[in-house]
């Protein structure tokens, strides 16, 4: 009996070291990964802006302010524009959403949120199906021969493509407002009007002003938009993808993505200031929520002017959209629409591999993006490691930047021994992760903040070491935050171009690779089946690991209310 005590204490101590050195190795993986695949590629670019031929050399940034001037000052114009109005056009579709009811909001947020999953360029490809020269609308219906190109054609689409993340954004805050000042203002005798221009809307100056400072970062970091649509109005972003894909000019790119770094990191840390702000107020406000269409019936003018704009944008997507699937099934002979399955037999024959190819990348992005963001929100939000603040940010940088900066300073990195990965799926994936892991420990540390940190302290005086913490009682826990990592993960993989367009070899297509090659080619009818390819197959499987997700949890909530009876 006295033998086996010490055998069963050195096997528990012996465990518990286990267990430590486990833990650190998980972490040390974490960190890793992160200097690797995110700092290392940066820096990487950055040093390759200074290359000379003879080492170290700022010749590279003398041509670029000599020459490329002109080029700043147009992404600067566009950027401004697209911000201003994408902005105006999020807040008069919230409101529309936030007044229209239970019922009738909750079909309207589901067509934003459906306009959140498709996939770049198609904005750009329903505009000149619709209003370009031959366009179903300018030339078939109003009989018209109008130039869809330049820079009101990038500044009108980049609006109605940032509108929709915008008006999320303001619908969430406008869902937090204490509902009792409006109703105040009611009770003091304001129109409905008044309510709005004079007490919601000047509430709402911290979230407008940080969807104007978003849009405006995405819109000097989009290229598609005005390489398709911009003809010879070119910005710093189309002179980039021109650089590496026309010229093989990697330090000229590499110089120009600096340009915009600067300018990038400032705005955004401005962003991440306004958007505490915004969550300080959501926070104070968090009990009095009431439902807007119960309290708040807009009238008058102020009614006219929010249905106006909002339904000029629903209109303009169901134009968009239906344009696209349209043109998936029919041709243009002579002026007569005929229908056609010609693209879709050219997709089955010839791309179908690459919807293979991308819906593997998605799946396998979504899963492993979705595990190393909970595990790394985990160790900086729960265990507050030494650093975490400057890992953290390190995670936010491939967010906050634009997508050429990640992929070309992909390329530098990973073109020479020992990581060598040009060329590879790996490649690919690896940069899909990384670009989207900074939403993923977003989404996994507000999973975190419902679980209370007594069930840590309780389970470590029950014994468990932190590595078992971490695995039997934040884990479990953290679903919620995997399924939306999950989602958010698989829907950017299927749709994302910016940084990943500069690392697919013809021989690794994927969807959206395919889909920009159709459009800059001509061949209208193959992008618009593409398309639709890609926004079904991703709504679909949102909605099937949405539904299992759900019934797997009610499946557990019914299984403990029968145990408990």
């Amino acid at each position: 009996m006295n033998n086996r005590k010490p055998i069963k204490k050195r096997a528990s101590l012996y465990d518990a070291h286990f267990y430590n050195i486990l833990d650190y190795f998980i972490l040390a993986i974490l960190v890793a990964g992160v200097l690797i695949f995110i700092l290392y590629p940066l820096l990487c670019m950055v040093k390759q802006s200074f290359a000379g031929t003879e080492g170290f050399s700022t010749e590279v940034y003398k041509s670029i302010f000599s020459d490329n001037l002109v080029l700043v000052k147009n992404s600067v114009f566009v950027g401004n524009l697209s911000a201003f109005f994408s902005t105006i056009a999020g807040l008069l579709v919230a409101i529309c959403v936030w007044v229209a009811g239970k019922k009738m909001g909750k079909v309207l947020e589901t067509i934003l949120l459906i306009s959140m999953v498709s996939p770049p360029f198609i904005a750009s490809l329903a505009y000149i199906q619709l209003f370009g020269r031959n366009g179903l609308i300018t030339k078939g219906i109003l009989g018209l021969s109008l130039n869809p190109y330049g820079w009101l054609g990038v500044v009108v689409m980049q609006t109605l493509f940032f509108a929709s993340l915008n008006a999320l954004m303001i619908l969430g805050m406008l869902k937090k407002m204490d509902m009792s000042l409006v109703r105040a203002s009611f009770d003091l005798g304001a129109s409905s009007g008044y309510t709005l221009w004079r007490i919601v809307v000047p509430l709402l100056r911290p979230i407008l002003l940080s969807c104007y400072l978003l849009s405006f970062i995405r819109s000097i970091a989009d290229f598609g938009t005005p390489v398709v649509i911009g003809g010879r109005f070119e910005t710093v972003s189309t002179e980039i993808y021109m650089q590496v894909i026309g010229y093989s000019r990697l330090d000229k790119s590499a110089a120009l993505n600096v340009l915009l770094l600067v300018p990038t990191i400032i705005v955004f840390v401005l962003y991440r200031y306004l958007m505490k702000k915004n969550e300080k107020v959501i926070d104070e406000n968090s009990n009095k929520t009431i439902e807007a269409g119960n309290t708040f019936r807009l009238r008058g003018m102020s009614a006219i002017v929010v249905w106006l704009g909002a339904g000029f944008f629903f209109v303009m997507m169901a134009l968009e959209y239906g344009s696209i699937f349209l043109n998936s099934f029919s041709r243009n002979l002579r002026g007569k629409i005929t229908f056609t399955t010609m693209y879709l037999k050219a997709l089955l024959e010839r791309d179908m591999d690459t919807f293979v190819r991308s819906v593997e990348y998605a799946l396998i992005v979504a899963i492993v993006g979705s595990v190393i963001g909970m595990l790394l929100s985990y160790y900086i939000e729960r265990r507050k490691i030494k650093l975490g603040g400057v890992l953290d940010f390190i995670i936010t940088l491939p967010y906050m930047l634009p997508g050429s900066c990640f992929g070309i300073g992909y390329i530098l990195a990973f073109n020479h021994s020992p990581l060598k990965f040009t060329g590879t799926a790996a490649i690919v994936v690896l940069n899909m992760i990384y670009k989207q892991m900074s939403i993923t420990t977003k989404a996994s540390f507000s999973s975190l903040q419902q679980i209370s940190i007594e069930l840590d302290a309780a389970a470590r005086d029950l014994g468990a070491n932190k590595f078992l913490v971490m695995k039997d009682v934040i884990l479990p826990n953290m679903k919620q935050a995997f399924a939306t990592g999950f989602i958010n993960n698989f829907t950017s993989a299927m749709v994302t171009a910016g940084a990943v367009i500069f690392l697919v070899t013809p021989g690794q297509k994927i969807a959206v690779f395919t889909l920009f090659d159709c459009i800059n080619t001509g061949r209208y009818g193959e992008a618009s089946m593409i398309a639709t390819f890609i926004i079904a197959i991703t709504i679909t499987v949102n909605v099937i690991f949405s539904i299992l997700v759900a019934w797997k949890g009610r499946r557990k909530r019914v299984f403990r209310t029968e145990k408990c009876k």
